[in-house]
């Protein structure tokens, strides 16, 4: 509504009808609207010149040639030189010009507004998210394959603009396929950087509370953009995972970064290959086949896979226990069936507590 006000308000600058506390209504509006100061700029100060500034002799004809236009656009023309023949001549060709001035305005303010302004708004994102425990699929609009993993939110529009790229937003972990479309490439945007796509399948892990994100590409190709502005980006080829700091994006000032001679930032990134757990198991992608795998990961990190996995609550009564290290791989087993195998090692043991979170001693 206050769009709708300010047109208002101007119309009335040009027309000379503005009271004060209208002037600084219009100055505070401007404000919040400052596209508008360069159309009132134009549609203002040529009238108010031309009637301002003008001579008596100018004003005549200029009155003159527009008592013709009016002649030839009417059949009464004894009506119309009746009307405009007046003792102030000067001043109702001020308001005929004002007029015409208004007219233009409103018609440049309809066009400013569909322009910063559409009228068609933006459809709202969709979005899936799936809690601790729970794994979903999604179909995109245009043909890609998306696994959602637990604990995690994917945000897409309903449909994707013809010409323009394709943009998802990731929270968690997601395994795409994405559907060749060389017109419309494809970006998977997290807080730690940002995934450039033709068409490929790779999986991506970025949970907000965990230290790292990392890309893990199956095949075709991707390019990670680890800087707002897209200066510097990483190529990753089959079969290799770029781990980098978690929320880059989102904490540009972090400590970890610093600039070189050149002026860019040093980001401690980790390119490595994919792990192969078993036969063609690959532990950062097997989730999405219902497989829990890892390779010489961490007891820490392993109790986070766990969480996920099975919607638990896991803490550490021993920290040495964290650095422990662990290779195994589950399908159907249940939590207790994990532990126990894990346990079976001899390097640790685990007890519930009443409210059945599991600590590790």
């Amino acid at each position: 509504m206050d769009q709708e006000r300010l047109y208002t308000l101007l119309t009335r600058e040009i027309a000379n009808e503005l009271t004060p506390a209208e002037a600084e209504e219009l100055q505070q509006l401007l404000q919040q609207y400052p596209h508008a100061s360069y159309i009132r700029e134009v549609f203002t100060k040529p009238w108010q010149e031309t009637s301002y500034g003008s001579t008596p002799e100018q004003l005549q004809q200029m009155q003159a040639r527009h008592l013709q236009r009016l002649q030839a656009a009417t059949s009464s023309a004894a009506t119309i030189t009746d009307d405009v023949t007046t003792t102030t001549p000067v001043r109702r060709l001020w308001w005929r010009v004002a007029g015409v001035a208004a007219s233009i305005a409103l018609i440049a303010f309809t066009g400013w507004k569909l322009l910063y302004h559409p009228a068609t708004q933006p459809l709202p994102l969709e979005k899936l998210v799936t809690s601790k425990g729970t794994r979903s699929q999604l179909l995109l609009p245009d043909g890609s394959h998306v696994w959602l993993n637990a604990g995690s939110k994917l945000n897409y529009p309903p449909t994707f603009a013809a010409g323009q790229p394709r943009m998802v937003e990731l929270e968690g972990e997601a395994f795409f396929e994405i559907a060749t479309d060389v017109n419309r490439p494809f970006r998977v945007k997290t807080k730690s950087f940002t995934i450039l796509v033709l068409g490929t399948s790779f999986n991506v892990r970025a949970y907000p509370e965990e230290d790292s994100a990392v890309t893990s590409l199956v095949n075709g190709a991707v390019e990670v953009q680890l800087d707002q502005v897209g200066q510097q980006k990483v190529l990753l080829r089959p079969n290799e995972k770029l781990t980098v700091p978690a929320g880059l994006f989102a904490n540009p000032d972090d400590a970890r970064l610093h600039e070189n001679e050149t002026g860019k930032l040093q980001i401690p990134i980790y390119k490595q290959q994919l792990t192969q757990v078993k036969d063609s198991i690959v532990s950062e992608t097997a989730w999405v086949k219902n497989k829990l795998a890892f390779k010489h990961l961490e007891l820490e990190k392993v109790t986070a896979l766990l969480e996920q996995w099975y919607g638990v609550e896991i803490g550490f009564h021993n920290e040495e226990k964290k650095r422990l290290y662990f290779t195994g791989m589950f399908e159907t087993d249940s939590l207790d069936e994990v532990l126990d195998a894990l346990t079976s090692t001899g390097s640790f043991t685990y007890t519930k507590d009443t409210r059945g979170k599991i600590w590790i001693e």
